[in-house]
This record gives structure tokens, C-alpha cells and sequence, in this order.
């Protein structure tokens, strides 16, 4: 059986170099992959990803990925970005 870290691993390697991993099509692989118990179903629905493996994610991408909560997505740092780890 995976790890939380095992999975986040699998996610920052799928994480493509000039444009967007989106969350809804990584939790449907993740399902695939590892299994339904390292996502859910939001309140509207939709699949998520559990909250220990986006920690380790976060961990392994401290300052070379961003989240675009528009595009519910993640992307490669670009050299204009705000600091932090959330963009518009």
C-alpha cells in the first residue's frame, strides 16, 4: 500500500514544465492508482485530494510550484510571480 508521500511524489512528477496539473484529473489518477482513500468527495461533489498528501506535496515543492485557485490547478513557478504559493 502507498504512503501519503509516495503519492504526493507521484503528483510532482506528473507536473508538467510549461503548463497546468489540474487538481480534478490528478485525483482521478490518484483513484487509479493508489486508491479512492487518498481523495474524497468535496460538498459539491467533486473529487478532492486528502489533506496529508497535498501537505507532503507542498513539501516537496516549497518554492517551485504555485496553486491557481482560477484554474484549481498547479503550475511551475515563473520568475513574475508574488511570492507565496497561491495565485488568482
Amino acid at each position: 500500500m502507498a504512503t501519503a508521500k509516495e503519492v504526493a511524489d507521484w503528483i510532482r512528477t506528473q507536473l508538467p514544465e510549461k503548463s497546468l496539473l489540474y487538481q480534478d484529473r490528478v485525483a482521478r489518477n490518484i483513484r487509479q492508482q493508489f486508491g479512492e482513500e487518498f481523495t474524497y468527495r468535496n460538498k459539491n461533489g467533486n473529487w478532492g485530494i486528502r489533506k496529508d498528501v497535498l501537505d507532503e506535496f507542498r513539501k516537496l515543492t516549497p518554492t517551485d510550484v504555485v496553486w491557481s485557485r482560477s484554474e484549481q490547478a498547479w503550475r511551475r513557478r515563473r520568475p513574475n510571480d508574488p511570492p507565496g504559493r497561491m495565485i488568482r
